[in-house]
């Protein structure tokens, strides 16, 4: 194929999943933070999220500077997930994928080093992953629909088609100024079915079917997304996904209504008349819809051993995660140790605390041991805010020793040659911060034994430390009662 027709039909394909989106609309606009701390509240456990591991891999792969950088993206992406106190699960493809995929072949494959790494380094984060039987984007809205997660984590539209009810893209920064993604974008499918756009699952699927989806590039020639959207909401989709395959009689007549309605607008369910038209002999390819409606997705019983065997909170493996570091991103000797705790004993604070209330709250301690264990994990409370990049969702300025978190040997590691700098590009603002805290410039040693404060969200810290937080609100001085902070339930 020419390169100007691979081009045009990659234009089609993105305006088709522009088209869906902006007829859907944005959705709504919240940070992750809070979508996590209000499922923890309401629920009493993490947020749980598939995510599509092949687009991740796809978006690193623009990544630059450094060693390995699209490696190490994908390893902050996993601090940042870990600092939110969020359970993700990775969804791989597997091997029955369609043969052929935005004009491109498919079919089973050995996983790419990108992905081998990939996989490494979620067991040594803990992270549980799983091989989907073939999409990704299928399996990932299953488990959504079975509620072993909560939402998808997915920037394909195809999760939307697969019935996905509660989809999150476009995990990026909020505001010109920030750097660390905080927000989402959060579509309820019976929000939009409901919603103006009036688009629902079979109706984004025959938008894909004429205007050019992922296995049918080409759709219907000269059939645009919109004209695609306003059959959708006359109900044509909904129509076409009940017809058996194999019902040549009903796909005839439903084919010879929709013809009729593009070229008379006899209904008015368009703007205009289309009768230019002209619909391919084998539209509707009933093959390419069963991509759609009947994808290949792990059975009930593979489901019911997935549940089984997920292990959520699973430790964290140090010393391999360690050796990782230093080999794929070079962090080696002293200098590479630090760097290592400084970007992961925050993240891995908030997961501690959280973890520390979920396991008192099904053991008993006395308040001597409760006191000594929370010594351990923070030496003190120095303030609350309300920030956006939470939407002002409450937090406490926690105070810590960074080495107390990650259990590492720094006499083990090798002298440096040379000191470090303070100030490093690479890993600025991918974990909770302090951005209270003066900007140190010039040539400077980072020192994990030392206090370090970071801002973690309120509900968090309640659980992990009780007693300092009962001890420190004692001492704040008597101040009106600020209002109660009300959340809407999601899902």
């Amino acid at each position: 194929m020419g390169e100007k027709k691979v081009l045009e039909l990659s234009r089609r394909l993105s305006d088709c999943a522009t088209s869906i989106y902006k007829e859907i609309g944005p959705g709504e606009r919240i940070a992750l933070s809070k979508l996590a701390v209000e499922k923890f509240e309401q629920t009493g456990r993490p947020l749980r999220i598939a995510i599509d591991t092949s687009i991740w891999l796809f978006q690193i792969q623009s990544s630059k500077g450094g060693t390995n950088p699209a490696l190490r993206t994908f390893y902050y992406r996993l601090l940042r997930l870990l600092s939110l106190s969020i359970h993700p699960l990775f969804i791989f493809d597997g091997p029955n994928k369609p043969p052929f995929k935005r004009n491109k072949k498919t079919g089973p494959n050995v996983a790419s080093i990108p992905e081998f790494l990939a996989k490494q380094l979620l067991k040594q984060f803990g992270f549980p992953f799983h091989i989907a039987p073939g999409e990704a984007e299928a399996e990932c809205a299953l488990l959504q629909r079975e509620e072993i997660v909560d939402a998808v984590l997915s920037e394909d539209v195809d999760t939307l088609m697969f019935g996905s009810i509660i989809s999150l893209r476009s995990w990026t920064p909020e505001g010109k100024s920030s750097k660390v993604a905080t927000h989402v974008n959060l579509y309820d499918a019976k929000k939009t079915k409901a919603g103006s756009a009036g688009l629902d699952r079979e109706g984004m699927i025959l938008v894909a079917l004429m205007s050019g989806g992922d296995y049918l590039p080409e759709g219907i020639p000269g059939c645009g997304p919109k004209t695609a959207c306003e059959a959708a909401r006359a109900g044509f989709g909904r129509r076409l996904c009940k017809i058996a395959k194999r019902d040549t009689v009903a796909i005839k007549a439903w084919k010879e209504d929709l013809a009729h309605e593009l070229h008379t607008n006899e209904s008015k369910f368009f703007r205009r008349k289309h009768s230019t038209l002209t619909i391919p002999d084998d539209f509707p390819r009933m093959d390419i819809l069963g991509y759609y409606t009947n994808p290949a997705i792990s059975s009930a019983d593979a489901l019911a051993r997935l549940r089984s065997n997920l292990r959520w909170d699973q430790d964290l493996n140090f010393p391999e995660l360690r050796t990782f570091t230093a080999d794929a991103f070079d962090w080696i000797k002293v200098g590479g140790a630090k760097k290592f705790v400084r970007n992961l004993a925050p993240a891995l604070l908030v997961r501690q605390l959280r973890m520390r209330g979920q396991r008192d709250a099904s053991t008993s301690t006395t308040e001597e041991e409760t006191q000594a264990e929370e010594d351990k994990l923070v030496t003190g409370i120095h303030g609350k805010r309300q920030h956006p990049s939470t939407d002002n969702t409450p937090e406490l300025r926690i105070a810590f020793k960074p080495i107390d978190i990650v259990n590492i040997d720094l006499d083990a590691e090798e002298p440096d040659d040379e000191i470090e700098t303070e100030t490093d590009p690479e890993d600025e603002d991918v974990a909770p911060g302090d951005e209270d805290a003066p900007k140190k410039r010039g040539p400077s040693t980072y020192d994990p034994t030392q206090v370090e404060k970071i801002w973690i969200l309120e509900s968090y810290v309640k659980v992990g430390i009780p007693l300092k937080v009962e001890d420190w609100e004692e001492a704040q001085p008597q101040s009106r009662q600020p209002k109660s902070n009300h959340f809407q339930v999601y899902f």
